[in-house]
């Protein structure tokens, strides 16, 4: 049975290890075989203590496991923009739990987040136009594409990446309910 439950420190080196291979498997074309081959590893983990290790309250982390085994996880700001709200700054889903529903369970549990905090505004993310299995994913789940901008933000190299946005929760959960 999949258990989704709030990160703890204790998840770090989960999440980041999930995070670099998630990388290695959908970056080829956006980033160095050097950052993804010898870096990365040692990259996401120190981001990824320095966020469970000094969480605060706009940060929100979810992971998904089951029998112990992380499947997936995410990790959103709240109100990080005045205008598309909270920002979904990583979803990743193991090689293994892929087409199980893991991320739409992820993002559904985002927005009714937003619900209970009676958030008027929606969620984004930006995805690297390099990575198309994402991208559907995201308009399969009626993400609307705005904007696409270069970018250096991350790894070792420049890149583009699109912004999604969604705007109605109930919208959202609505079309999600049909997915799961």
């Amino acid at each position: 049975m999949v258990v989704i439950r709030h990160a703890i420190k204790a998840d770090a080196a989960r999440i980041a290890n999930l995070h670099a291979l998630s990388w290695q498997q959908h970056y080829r074309e956006a980033f160095s075989s050097h950052f993804l081959d010898v870096e990365v590893f040692d990259e996401r983990l120190k981001v990824w203590q320095k966020r469970l290790h000094n969480k605060n309250d706009r940060q929100h982390v979810l992971v998904a496991e089951e029998n112990g085994s992380l499947l997936g996880f995410i990790c959103s700001y709240f109100d990080e923009h005045p205008i598309y709200g909270t920002y979904l700054d990583n979803l990743h889903v193991s090689v293994q739990a892929k087409g199980r529903g893991i991320g739409t369970q992820l993002m559904a549990k985002l927005a009714e987040e937003l619900i209970s905090r009676k958030s008027n505004l929606g969620f984004y993310l930006w995805v690297l136009t390099t990575n198309t299995p994402a991208i559907l994913f995201y308009e399969g789940l009626g993400g609307k594409a705005l904007d696409t901008v270069e970018a250096n933000d991350i790894g070792d190299s420049t890149f583009f990446k699109t912004r999604y946005v969604w705007n109605n929760m109930s919208d959202f959960l609505g079309l999600v309910a049909l997915r799961i």
